[in-house]
Formats: structure tokens, sequence, C-alpha cells
């Protein structure tokens, strides 16, 4: 009996010692900090097939995030919440003040992906002092500074890069075959922006657009302006063809790009203008919509479109999805965005320790944020106090025999904001 009660009670001792040491790890387990994020996204209206596409990213890479060991600091749980604008302002509004008045407060926010639903929010992240970090770099929701910040260059860049490439590729010998069918050494070149009707697409023709573009020895001709669901867009195409355009600025997504190639190709004049496709239009999905017609189209961005260019991790990400290659432009941009807020939040918990985390912490990393290189991106990105539209080079793809093939590394995206440095004065 004396033997059998000693080793019972090595045996709870030993237990004991056993639970004493793992019972600090478990405790530290489970005092993970949970840090919220917030997706808004239109997933029901005019933008949803694209935005949906996003919105999943945005889940998948905070799902890898929160399990890749070494992305986040031990002790944070990265939580994003996703929300439905539908496009509508009025739901915008009540989804941001629904999803900010929660407890944990949020750090970071997007305004929806769109410019209307961005404008409502910008007042109401600078009063909550939450950063919202989104896509949109339409004038009023990057100028004046406030607290959206664009993970796109300015809009007014964009189309002056795609006007400098037009004037730098004005020779006979451009590898480019609708510039080189125009070329014409007696006349400078033209462009011009067709663009949905709305602030997005408006957004690009502004004086200091028009001014460095003259500077530069490209002729401008009026744009044309289409709704968001078009029905007939000839008028608008043949008006631009007869002006002599040489390079037509799509301010809008795939889906109405595809449909005015569709119309330029009944009327007979598909062939009368190199289209160069917005930062967010879709050279992958343009080609599954019009096939052949999509053959020569050019888009200026900072996604990396081809699965080829993605570290392991994201195009794992993007296999494990199931989507396919027509997703790979939404993915880009999903995981070139949370790899920001990955940055901002490792940033942030070295600078004040994950449980004093909040919005102005966030602002206060980011506004320091300088050359970044985001995940499954072209662009570096910068911020600051003043700039809130972080690229300021990006690529150039174009559809070629089917292919969708990079023909420009890196062009440099000229600050057109009114205190821009490239302002023509």
């Amino acid at each position: 009996m004396d033997k059998k009660w000693k080793l019972k009670v090595i045996t709870s001792a030993l237990i004991f010692l056993f639970a004493l040491a793992v019972a600090p790890m478990s405790i530290h387990a489970e005092k993970k900090v949970s840090l919220v994020t917030v997706g808004m996204f239109d997933l029901t209206g005019p933008y949803s097939g694209l935005l949906s596409l996003s919105a999943r990213g945005f889940n998948d890479f905070v799902e890898w995030a929160n399990n890749h060991p070494g992305y986040l600091p031990d002790n944070v749980k990265w939580v994003n919440e996703t929300y439905d604008t539908g496009l509508d302002i009025g739901k915008a509004v009540a989804a941001y003040q629904m999803a900010t008045s929660k407890d944990p407060i949020p750090i970071i926010t997007t305004g929806g992906l769109a410019a209307p639903t961005i404008l409502a929010i910008k007042p109401l992240a600078k009063r909550k002092k939450i950063p919202c970090i989104d896509g949109s770099s339409a004038r009023p929701i990057v100028y004046p500074p406030a607290w959206t910040f664009s993970m796109q260059a300015c809009y007014e860049g964009m189309l002056a890069a795609s006007a400098r490439f037009l004037k730098d590729n004005w020779r006979p010998d451009t590898p480019y075959k609708r510039i080189r069918d125009r070329y014409d050494k007696n006349r400078n070149p033209r462009i011009s922006v067709m663009g949905w009707d709305n602030a997005f697409g408006r957004g690009f023709d502004q004086k200091e657009t028009r001014d460095y573009i003259k500077s530069i020895g490209v002729d401008w001709v009026t744009p044309e302006y289409i709704p968001l669901n078009p029905t007939d867009t000839t008028p608008q195409i043949l008006r631009l063809v007869k002006a002599g355009v040489d390079m037509i600025y799509f301010g809008m997504y795939s889906e109405s790009h595809a449909f005015i190639l569709k119309d330029a190709a009944r009327v007979g004049v598909r062939d009368k203008f190199q289209d160069m496709g917005f930062w967010a239009d879709n050279l992958i999905q343009l080609k599954s919509y019009v096939g052949e017609l999509a053959d020569g189209a050019m888009q200026l961005t900072g996604y990396q479109m081809d699965m080829s260019e993605w570290n392991p991790h994201t195009k794992a990400l993007l296999e494990k999805s199931g989507l396919g290659e027509n997703a790979a432009l939404s993915y880009s941009g999903a995981f070139a965005w949370c790899d920001v807020y990955g940055e901002c939040i490792r940033r942030a918990v070295k600078k004040v320790g994950a449980e004093n985390v909040t919005g102005q912490v966030i602002y206060d990393v980011i506004t320091n944020l300088t050359d970044y290189q985001p995940m499954a991106y072209n662009s570096l990105v910068t911020f600051s106090e003043k700039r809130m539209a972080g690229p300021s080079s990006a690529s150039i793809y174009q559809i070629q025999d089917g292919k969708i093939v990079k023909i420009v590394k890196s062009t440099y995206v000229p600050d057109l904001l009114p205190d821009g440095k490239d302002v023509v004065r």
C-alpha cells in the first residue's frame, strides 16, 4: 500500500507541474486582441459583378493572414466585417454608422469601392478618426486631404500618363498597330475620354489634365459620357471618331467598355481608335465578353493581371477559390489593399501594443508609409498627411492575339491634383 500511495503522489505531482507549465501558454493563446476592419462593397447593385469578387478576395486574404505564421503579431486576430452598399449612398452611410458603432471599434474601413459612396463616407471618417483606405481617387475624395486614402493613382494622372504613352508612340515604327495606322507626321496625336456620366466617369477631365496634355504636344478632344447601363453608344463613339481621336481613355468598368466595342464594330469603326482602360477596367473580363474585338485594347494599372507575377501565397489563394483567371484583377486589388492594412497593423502594434491600436494610430502609421510594395501589385505606395493617392507609377498591359502582355513595366503617373508637382503653372 505504501508504494502505491507514493506512486499516486508522484503521478499527481507530475500532472500538477505539467498543468502549471501549459496553463500560461493556454492563457496567452486565448488573449489575442481582435482588430476589426470593415469592408463595404456594392454586392447587389451595378458594380456587384466586380466588387463581389473583391469582397471574397478580402475575406480570403484575412483568413490567410490569421493562419500564416509571422504575418501578423502573435497576439493579434484580424477580423474583417463585410457590408453591402448596393451603390446607394443612404445604405452606405447607414452601414458605416452601424459598423463603426460596434465594440471593438474598427481601425480601418473601405468606403464602398465607388466614388459616390466614398464621398459620403469622407466626412464621417474624419469625424470618427477611422482611416478609409479604398480604391477610388476621384478628386473630391483625395483633395482636399482628409482621412480617405486611395490605392489608385489620381484620375488626372492616369489620363496624363496615357497621353504620354500615346505621344511617345506617335511615330511610324511604333509596335502598336492602331496607333501606327493613325500616325500623321503633320499633326499632334489626339486623346479623349469616354466615361460614365457620374462622379467617377467625369473625374478625369480637369483643367490640370488638359493643360498637361497640351504641354506635351497632345491635342484634347471633347469627352463623351454614357449612362451607367447604356443601351446605345453609337452617337458618342461616332462623334469621337469624326473628331479624329487617336486614343480613347475608357473611364468605366469592363462591361461597359465591351458594350462600346460591340457598338463600334457594328458601325465599322472599331479599328479607328486605340482604347486605353481605366485602372480598374479589366482586360481579362473584356476579352471574355467580346473575344477578338478586345484584341489590341490596353490598360494602365497598378494591378497585376498575370498570376505568374504573384508570389506563391497569393497565387495559392486564388487557385483555392476556384474562381479562375477572370477573378485575377479583383483578387490582385483585394490582396494589395489588405496587405497595406496588414503592414499598418504590424507597425501600429509595434508602436503602441495591440490593445492600444485605434484608427488614430493607423492614420499616424499610414501617413508615414513610404514606397511600400503591396502583394500582387505593380505600384509602390506612399502616403502622407497631404498625399492621399498612394501610387505614382503604373504598368501598361495589352491584349495581343488573345493573350494579356505587359508592354510597359513601369511608367510615371503625373501628380496633377491642384497642389501637385506636375501641374503646369
